[in-house]
């Protein structure tokens, strides 16, 4: 497929994964079975690392209810995977699947009385689910005897490929799907998704096959008419040889089996027909009910899999195949009363700026649609293309040119960013059929006509060559993400998880990223929906510009253990100002070494839970003083350990501000209960207030875990600090000293913040025989200058020693503040030798 490219592992990489002991460790790095049928409770194996005591499962979205948590008495042997993940533990449960749970993938979580876990997934199916029948069965003698409208949740093992047979009927639609990469639950992974699927008659001749597809990737899919009764075989089998085991889902039905619709969007809130494509019975229609919110959203059918669609903002302009161009009009924006907006014609004097979806068919490979825009000088548009993210075979090309003039834009490819794509690195841009769709910022650079065309860079037009244009003026966004960059690319629960104790805090860093677009201009709150009973979301008030920020969340001692969905949307201090607001987590989940994620999670919520309260809490003090440009803050940091608890601790800043520097993680040993945390500021850092909080770790057997499994982790409340101007300037002159002389090393002071008291001052950067003699110079608000008294002894490197400067120590209200200053030279010359001397050297 042309989203993948095979590459090679560098030694260096090779390296990290072999030092990075236990480094991709997760709470879940299995859940067994793949698939359930919906309307039925199925028995359920968690399996991963620090799983004791469930809690609860909780999904991203509604129709499956977990309960009846046990843990084994036989526990899995540990089990390792790549680059340092294993799995020792596991748990059982039941999912209880509504009747009328619409089938697919269904991210959760599992809250612990401790932990919230990594992601993890489940899929249901329309068919009865059941478990690979037999082994071996790996030729048509040893085939598994299934039914039609069934989902099998097998292994491919070690031999190349399993046989299924099936009893058929002429005429019948036999419709299989096989689900390999798109279920993979472990972070990384190789050729060993890479699965096709062929389709025998009873005397082994190949009716079909299927190995990589535009709608579901390397997942194979196929679809056909029967000609004859009997039976057929269905083999599964590995397009790259391997050794390792790899678990599928095959789905066999009789089911209607569409690739694309065409429209493929509509506006929110509307029915619209839609037209199915790629079915081998041939089109049909549908009409289909549109969510009330703008983004992509599936039509399943009767099909274990979904068509994809897309609810716009705007009425559908189809392309007309009999003219050369097709008219776009201009478009008013719907009313606030929810009635549909009116529609001007091209020629008339529009005062709005374009609003419109674009739909057609590069239905050959050098087919060209082309639409006429009317549009307004230096006001910029939104032009983003749906075709590849909607399962279209084509690879997009977007032109715009002035109908009188130059080509202004002339687009391919885009990146994760312009697809709105934010959370979790990916290693490379590729592995997400988005990026082969365009999105673009456009200012048209004249009034009036212009002509956009969409044509196929890769010559795959075709009946099923669906595409979708939308454009509108730039909107203001605001959109979180919870911040991780951690080993890998892979998600990690310390920086990102929402697991807050009882009676406790937890603090994470969420990013705003901007993608195409326009950033808000006033403050803002970021206020949290959907918080669990006791919890609290406390987040200093933001700036604008500001593109990550700390929240932290609260829980009352009597908080209910448990988990809740929750967004975190932004709202402006003036409520006039009209702002979008959206939450995203997304997260790689089968990544491949050197190359792309070929399986991702992305879900537009995030999961808070509640647990047992934490043994242990940190606080640091509320700073007195100011961090000064180019100083060092001391900040005390201290630990109240329960229950016990003696282990070590392991503190780090969760949040600073950018332009300022913090120590490493640091260790505060058993039984000791207190620290020194020191921040320390350029000589440019940005003047002002910024928040701060510290996070601490428990140790305890999980020193090595980076993902965050078994950790404990407790929160200080977010405290302020200021950036200040440094308390004084210091400079002196080139001065020089000889060798065996005594002399004064005279600094001129300038006062730029005021102070209280004294404070002392040490000469930095003295070569070695040059000593400073005499009691400690002191500085005050009055001083103007200041000298260190200087001894050169024999030992002293003659020549210019350049670089020396001071160190100020300051004492605000019994918190210590360093900072450093000036920048002085000092020559050493030899000693002074008299007239007497040099006439008996003579």
């Amino acid at each position: 497929m042309r989203l993948f490219l095979c590459t090679t592992v560098a030694p260096a990489i090779l390296l990290l994964f072999t030092l990075a002991v236990d480094a991709g460790v997760k709470n879940i790095e299995q859940t067994r079975p793949r698939y359930g049928q919906r309307g039925t409770t199925v028995d359920v194996t968690i399996s991963g690392v620090t799983i004791d005591n469930p809690r609860a499962v909780i999904f991203y979205k509604p129709g499956i209810r977990a309960f009846d948590f046990a843990k084994p008495e036989q526990q899995p042997s540990r089990r390792g995977f790549a680059h340092g993940g294993y799995l020792d533990s596991a748990i059982t449960c039941k999912f209880e699947i509504a009747a009328d749970c619409p089938p697919g993938e269904y991210p959760f979580r599992l809250l612990t009385n401790t932990q919230l876990s990594h992601i993890g997934t489940f899929f249901v199916s329309p068919f009865p689910t059941i478990s690979e029948p037999s082994e071996p069965n790996d030729s048509p003698d040893q085939a598994n005897e299934v039914t039609s409208n069934i989902t099998i949740n097998g292994t491919l093992g070690h031999d190349l490929r399993d046989y299924y047979r099936v009893a058929v009927e002429a005429g019948q639609q036999l419709s299989i799907e096989l689900d390999s990469v798109r279920i993979a639950d472990q972070h990384y992974g190789d050729s060993e998704y890479d699965l096709a699927v062929r389709l025998l008659d009873a005397e082994g001749h190949e009716l079909a096959t299927n190995d990589d597809n535009p709608l579901h990737i390397q997942d194979p899919i196929l679809s056909t008419i029967i000609q004859n009764s009997g039976y057929v075989f269905v083999v599964v089998e590995r397009s790259v040889s391997q050794a390792t085991q790899s678990p599928y889902a095959l789905h066999i039905g009789r089911n209607r089996r569409p690739l694309v619709a065409f429209p493929p969007g509509g506006m929110v809130g509307t029915k619209q027909t839609f037209r199915m494509l790629g079915d081998p019975r041939g089109e049909f229609d549908v009409t289909v009910g549109l969510p009330d919110n703008e983004g992509p959203f599936e039509y399943f059918g009767d099909a274990p899999s979904a068509v994809r669609l897309r609810a716009g903002r705007f009425p559908n302009v189809i392309e007309a195949k009999s003219t050369d161009s097709t008219t776009a009009p201009i478009t008013e924006v719907p009313s606030e009363d929810g009635s549909d907006g009116r529609t001007r014609d091209i020629n008339t004097n529009g005062v709005l700026p374009i609003r419109v979806a674009l739909n057609g068919i590069i239905d050959r490979h050098d087919d060209i649609d082309t639409f006429r825009l009317k549009v307004r000088k230096g006001e910029p548009l939104h032009v983003r293309v749906f075709s590849a993210a909607l399962g279209s075979p084509i690879d997009p090309r977007l032109r715009i040119r002035f109908e009188e003039g130059d080509v202004e834009i002339d687009a391919d490819d885009a990146s994760l960013t312009d697809r709105d794509v934010f959370g979790t690195s990916y290693r490379a841009g590729g592995g997400r059929a988005e990026i082969l769709d365009p999105s673009v910022v456009w200012t048209p650079k004249h009034d009036g006509a212009y002509l956009l065309e969409i044509s196929d860079g890769s010559g795959m037009g075709g009946p099923t060559g669906v595409y979708r244009v939308e454009i509108e003026p730039l909107r203001t966004v605001v959109q979180t993400a919870l911040w991780s960059k951690t080993f890998d690319w892979t998600e990690s629960t310390r920086v990102t998880g929402l697991a807050v104790p009882q009676g406790g805090r937890h603090t994470v860093n969420v990013t705003f990223p901007t993608g195409q677009w326009q950033t808000i201009g006033c403050e803002f709150d970021l206020v949290a929906e959907g918080l669990p009973d006791g919890v609290r979301l406390l987040a200093p008030r933001l700036k604008p510009g500001v593109s990550f920020w700390p929240v932290q969340f609260e829980a009352d001692v009597d908080a209910r253990v448990g988990g809740a969905l929750i967004t975190l949307m932004a709202k402006p201090v003036d409520s006039t100002i009209a702002v979008e607001s959206r939450s995203q987590e997304n997260i790689p989940f089968l990544n491949h070494s050197g190359g792309d994620a070929l399986n991702y999670v992305k879900v537009d919520r995030y999961i808070l839970g509640v647990t047992d309260p934490v043994p242990f809490t940190v606080d640091i003090e509320q700073p007195r003083a100011s961090l000064v440009r180019g100083g060092e803050l001391a900040i005390p940091v201290r630990v109240t350990r329960r229950n016990g608890f003696d282990g070590p601790i392991e503190y780090s800043v969760r949040y600073v501000d950018g332009s300022v520097s913090s120590q490493p993680p640091t260790t505060i040993p058993p039984g000791e209960t207190e620290s020194i945390l020191r921040l320390s500021a350029a000589p440019n850092s940005p003047l002002g207030e910024h928040p701060l909080a510290v996070i601490g770790r428990s140790l305890e057997g999980e020193i090595q875990r980076s993902l965050g499994a078994g950790d404990l982790l407790a929160s200080s409340h977010i405290v302020r600090f200021t950036t200040a101007e440094p308390y004084v300037e210091l400079a002196s002159q080139p001065e020089s000293i000889r060798r065996g002389e005594r002399k004064k090393f005279v600094w001129t002071v300038r006062h730029k913040t005021p102070f209280m008291g004294e404070a002392q001052v040490r000469l930095l950067g003295l070569p070695k025989g040059v000593n400073i003699v005499g009691n400690a110079t002191i500085l005050t608000r009055e001083s103007n200058k200041i000298s260190f008294d200087l001894e050169a002894t024999d030992e002293a490197l003659l020549g210019q020693i350049t670089g020396l400067g001071c160190e100020v120590l300051v004492n605000v209200d019994g918190q210590e503040v360093t900072q450093r200053t000036g920048n002085g030279s000092l020559r050493i010359d030899p000693p002074q030798v008299d007239a007497n001397d040099r006439s008996q050297d003579r």
